[in-house]
């Protein structure tokens, strides 16, 4: 009697399998989404089982956690749900029989890792024996649409995997986010070494190179480590030729001898090495997920670094390479540091003199008048930055700086000290230009290459504005800075009274000048900086 009811059942688990295994392969060859063939799963369940209703609830293809039921509009299981959940999620088989009706419920997991849960609606007098029989059928269901889900399941963690690299490298701090990445893969990806080399041409004092090692879960070594100084030596020695190609030497060298490369390429036409990936498992090959999860890394790393150089490109038209590091570092930056707001600002005009005549009568071919502007002005914005000032924008052949923004830590003092400084070089980097070894047009001209200045302090509407987004400053203050400089002659440094006050150094300037300025009520007040 017993071997018929088990053949009985195993007829009846056959049957179930093949049905479900009909709908599965139809679902597979139409590509149809759960909503259009779970019901009618469920439904082959009810009809095996002899249940009135069904549900199972799983994530979706958006990665929802979702239920889904037989007959298709059933919510008789949703009080129940957490009460399954809770058992199945132990991997125990959930039974209750309440208000006339018998509750079963059965986990669904792939290699272990639990993603919802199936129950089904038998009448309360089911017997022991029956219980057992609709319990084992479940089990055949279940089993069965594992794989099926499993592809789910599978891009579920890619996707949560995913989204933490992404997260963590939004860092406005490159390193840091490297190192928050880092931690992810660690917890998901099966590897026993790591080697992370990344080209960074954008850091403070030129193009560099980092390094990461992480061995047995550990990072044992980066780029300013101290200690090891043999290991490190041979790392920052070897990391330039491993992006360029060739990582033997450096991998013989920490002991890695099977590996996985990926390289960060910037772009389809420019095909630089941001940098590589390598990674070991002495296990052999990685697998197809851990493989898959590199390759999102590397993507978003590449990217990150991307957008970081951009970023950089961006700040570095208007700020120092320490300034632009500095912001980078500070997670919103543009908001508090960069946005519009009026501050105190030293500003300084600085134009060539007499650029018409040398353009018209010395120079006379455009490119060599282009040749001019491009010199002296590359020049004059080096000695801006040298002295901590922004870069505002260059109005034909003169150049506009300010000095104080973008942290306004400068005392009103050393941001007028630092203007002046920066005239005076300037007025000496454009007498240099007087010897015709950059320009031999220029070379005895008479009168020679000469620059003409205006300095001011004052109150200024300060921040990145237009559809540019350039740093820039906007006021009365800049407007008599403008005039200022008009008035200026070759080689002459002129500062308005403000600055005057500001700078508190009487000796340092000349006797005062004033002069009337249309549609200005008051005339402007002035003195010359002497050396």
């Amino acid at each position: 009697m017993n071997r018929d009811r088990e053949l009985r059942e195993l007829v009846e688990q056959r049957a179930l399998a093949t049905a479900v295994d009909e709908l599965l392969e139809e679902a597979l060859r139409d590509r149809l989404p759960l909503e259009a063939y779970v019901p009618k799963l469920l439904g082959e369940l009810c009809k095996a089982t002899g249940s009135d209703a069904t549900m199972l609830q799983s994530y979706d293809e958006n990665l929802a956690l979702r239920a889904f039921g037989f007959p298709e509009q059933t919510r008789f299981l949703d009080e129940w749900l957490p009460q399954i959940a809770a058992v199945t999620d132990g991997r125990k088989a959930f039974v209750a029989r309440e208000s006339g009706v018998t509750i079963i419920g059965e986990h669904l997991d792939v290699a272990g890792e639990l993603f919802g849960c199936l129950a089904l609606r038998i009448p309360a007098h089911a017997s022991d024996e029956q219980v057992a029989r609709v319990t084992a059928l479940i089990h055949v269901f279940a089993e069965l649409i594992d794989n099926q889900l499993a592809f789910i399941a599978i891009f579920r963690k890619k996707s949560i995997v995913a989204r933490e690299l992404s997260d963590a490298l939004m860092d406005p701090v490159l390193d840091r986010g490297i190192d928050a990445a880092l931690d992810v893969l660690k917890s998901v990806v099966s590897f026993d070494d790591l080697l992370l080399v990344v080209r960074d041409e954008h850091a403070a004092h030129g193009a560099r190179l980092t390094f990461r090692i992480i061995q047995g879960g550990v990072l044992t070594h980066e780029a300013d480590i101290v200690g090891s100084v043999s290991v490190d030596g041979f790392i920052r020695e070897h990391a330039a030729a491993m992006i360029h190609g060739d990582a033997s030497a450096l991998l013989a060298r920490i002991g890695i001898t099977r590996f996985r490369e990926e390289a960060l390429i910037q772009g389809v036409r420019d095909k630089r090495v941001l940098g590589k990936l390598i990674v070991t498992s002495r296990r052999g090959e990685l697998s197809i997920f851990d493989r898959d999860v590199l390759e999102r890394f590397s993507d978003v790393l590449r990217q990150r670094l991307v957008d970081h150089a951009r970023q950089y490109r961006h700040l570095a038209l208007s700020f120092p390479r320490a300034t632009v590091e500095r912001l980078l570092g500070i997670e919103d930056h543009d908001r508090s540091l960069l946005s519009p707001r009026e501050r105190e600002v030293a500003m300084l005009f600085a134009d060539l003199s007499g650029f018409t005549r040398i353009s018209e009568q010395v120079l006379r071919e455009p490119a060599l008048i282009a040749g001019l502007v491009d010199a002296w002005s590359k020049r004059v914005v080096e000695v801006v930055f040298e002295l901590g000032g922004v870069f505002d924008k260059m109005v034909g052949d003169c150049v506009i700086a300010l000095f104080g923004p973008p942290f306004f830590e400068m005392s009103a003092k050393e941001a007028c000290s630092r203007a002046a400084d920066a005239a005076r070089r300037i007025r000496e980097l454009t007498a240099a230009f007087n010897d015709g070894v950059e320009i031999p047009k220029l070379a005895g001209i008479e009168p020679p290459v000469g620059v003409a200045t205006g300095l001011n302090f004052g109150s200024l509407f300060v921040g990145r504005v237009g559809p540019n987004e350039n740093y820039t400053g906007f006021g009365s203050a800049m407007n008599n800075a403008a005039r200022l400089q008009g008035l200026a002659k070759r080689d002459e440094i002129l500062c308005l009274d403000s600055f005057v006050a500001a700078f508190d150094q009487p000796a340092s300037f000349g006797d005062e000048r004033s002069t009337p300025v249309k549609n200005v009520a008051e005339p402007l007040r002035y003195r010359p900086l002497v050396d």
